[in-house]
């Protein structure tokens, strides 16, 4: 299934179609040939700026898998991605986006606090929201830069690990060392001694432990994270 759906993007300026939802699935349909395959659209929505323009989403599946697909279409006319000079970027990227931070905010909002690693709290400064790894090499790069970082943010960490139970096991330990310390300086002490590669530990965790971090990576990967490290604006998710 993946490598036909990476065949969409040079399908999509050789079909002119008049753009409804129907005849969009049906156009996927006819041009992805997976057996069983099911095509959706999940939601769709005007794009600011563009008089009529539609951001569709499409959910395609085989019944075993199954993939969310982001397109552009205005009269009949189907675009994989708009760029914008005046907002700075693709389109896409920025709905997709704002499309995400509606599903996490619910989540961050009704969030346990032992679940979020709190650093800084100066309120003229904004404050960041990382999901994060100790295994992962990105979240490594991340974190050597964390003092530079709290110069300009405040930072709140969840951890959502993708790595194996070794990853799973450092989070708890960060939670809770973490939560038994108050500055923001004995804080990133034990994250850089759980995140780098050389550590070593002798506590035992327990599997209960384990399936709570297991949990809190499935909800918000469930909600539409894709990778870590991610990050987003905080006052995104309390809105």
């Amino acid at each position: 299934m993946k490598k036909h759906l990476l065949w969409l993007v040079a399908l999509f300026t050789s079909s002119l179609f008049a753009a409804t939802d129907a005849e969009i699935v049906e156009h996927f349909k006819s041009t992805i040939q997976v057996p069983n395959i099911t095509i959706e659209v999940v939601s769709r929505q005007k794009v600011d700026g563009i008089d009529g323009m539609d951001f569709v989403t499409l959910n395609l599946s085989d019944g075993k898998r199954s993939q969310k697909l982001s397109i552009f279409t205005k009269e009949d006319l189907i675009f994989p991605d708009v760029i914008s000079i005046k907002q700075g970027g693709s389109i896409k990227d920025m709905m997709e986006m704002a499309e995400l931070q509606k599903k996490l905010s619910p989540l961050y909002q009704k969030e346990d606090k032992k679940n979020i690693v709190a650093l800084g709290n100066d309120p003229k400064k904004d404050t960041l929201v990382v999901f994060t790894d100790p295994e992962c090499p990105y979240c490594r790069q991340e974190l050597a830069q964390i003092e530079q970082r709290l110069t300009t943010h405040n930072l709140r960490l969840i951890f959502t690990p993708v790595h194996e139970r070794s990853s799973l096991e450092k989070s708890v330990l960060i939670y809770n060392e973490t939560s038994k310390v108050k500055s923001d300086a004995e804080k990133i002490k034990i994250l850089k001694k759980y995140y780098d590669e050389s550590v070593k530990y002798d506590q035992k965790i327990s599997d209960k432990e384990v399936a709570h971090i297991d949990e809190l990576k499935a909800k918000y990967f469930g909600a539409g994270i894709k990778g870590v490290p991610f990050i987003v604006r905080e006052k995104e998710l309390l809105k």
